[in-house]
C-alpha cells in the first residue's frame, strides 16, 4: 500500500513538473517572440540575444545541465558551418546556449507557420526551406550562404533531416552539404549527447538531465574545397559518431 502511495506521489509530481514546463514554454514563447520581433526591427543582433536568453531560461526551467567541450576550437568572431547530430527538440536551445547567438538555422517551412514562435524565428534570421520542393530548397541554400557572408553569422545543419530514434547517428543526407561546400567557410563537427534522454520524438515527457556538446576541430575551407558532398558527409559523420561513442564510454 505504501509503495502504491509513493508511486502515485511520484507520478503526480512528474505530471505537475511537465505541466509547469508546458505552461511556462507557451507563455514565454509569446513574450520572448514579441520582444524578438520588436528588437529585430532595430537590430537583428539584439533579437538573437533575446532568443538566446529564452533558450537559457528554457534549459534552466527543464532542469538541463549543459557541459561544453572543445569551445576553444572556434573563434566566436568568425563564421562557420556547424554540422550536428539531431536527437530531440532541445538540440536547438542547447546549441544556441552553448555556441552563442551568432548562429542561424535552416528550418522546415511548417515551423514558420506557428504563431509567435515562427515569427520569432524569422526575426532572428532563420531560413525557411520546403524540403519537398527542390527549387525552394536550392533558393534556401543560396539565401543561407548570403546570410552567412553578409551578417557574419554561422549556420547550423542537421544533415540527418529528422530527430533520431536512438543515441546513434543516423544517415546523413548528402544534399545538406551543398551549402557547406558553397559557403566556403570552415566546417565544424558538433556532437550533441543527451538531448534524446531529456525529450525525444517517442515521448511527451521532459526529464531533467545533463547534455554534453562536444565541438570538434574545424575542417579548413581549403581542405573542404578538395572534397565532394559524399566525401565531406562521410568525414563529418565519422567524426561525430566517433565522438559520441567516446562520450558514452
Amino acid at each position: 500500500m505504501a509503495g502504491k502511495i509513493v508511486c502515485g506521489v511520484k507520478w503526480g509530481l512528474i505530471i505537475l513538473y511537465n505541466a509547469a514546463i508546458i505552461i511556462w514554454t507557451m507563455t514565454s514563447v509569446v513574450v520572448y517572440s514579441c520582444m524578438t520581433i520588436i528588437f529585430g526591427a532595430v537590430s537583428s543582433r539584439l533579437a538573437r540575444k533575446v532568443a538566446r536568453l529564452w533558450c537559457v531560461h528554457l534549459l534552466f526551467m527543464a532542469g538541463v545541465k549543459l557541459i561544453i567541450r572543445g569551445a576553444s576550437n572556434i573563434d566566436r568572431k568568425k563564421s562557420y558551418v556547424f554540422v550536428a547530430n539531431h536527437q530531440g527538440y532541445f538540440d536547438i536551445p542547447v546549441l544556441y546556449t552553448g555556441i552563442g547567438s551568432t548562429i542561424s538555422f535552416i528550418a522546415k517551412r511548417e515551423l514558420f507557420r506557428i504563431p509567435f514562435f515562427g515569427w520569432g524565428m524569422a526575426a532572428i534570421g532563420c531560413i525557411s526551406m520546403d524540403r519537398k520542393n527542390p527549387r525552394n530548397a536550392r533558393a534556401a541554400i543560396s539565401k543561407a550562404v548570403s546570410t552567412l557572408r553578409k551578417n557574419n553569422l554561422s549556420l547550423v545543419l542537421f544533415p540527418e533531416g529528422t530527430r533520431s530514434q536512438s543515441d546513434r547517428v543516423g544517415e546523413f543526407k548528402r544534399a545538406s552539404f551543398a551549402l557547406a561546400l558553397e559557403a566556403g567557410a570552415p566546417v565544424v563537427p558538433v556532437a550533441i549527447c543527451g538531448t534524446g534522454a531529456i525529450h525525444n520524438k517517442r515521448s511527451r515527457r521532459v526529464r531533467p538531465g545533463t547534455v554534453t556538446i562536444v565541438i570538434g576541430s574545424s575542417l579548413p575551407a581549403d581542405e573542404i574545397r578538395k572534397m565532394n558532398k559524399d566525401e565531406l558527409s562521410g568525414t563529418v559523420r565519422e567524426i561525430i559518431a566517433r565522438t559520441m561513442e567516446e562520450n558514452r564510454r
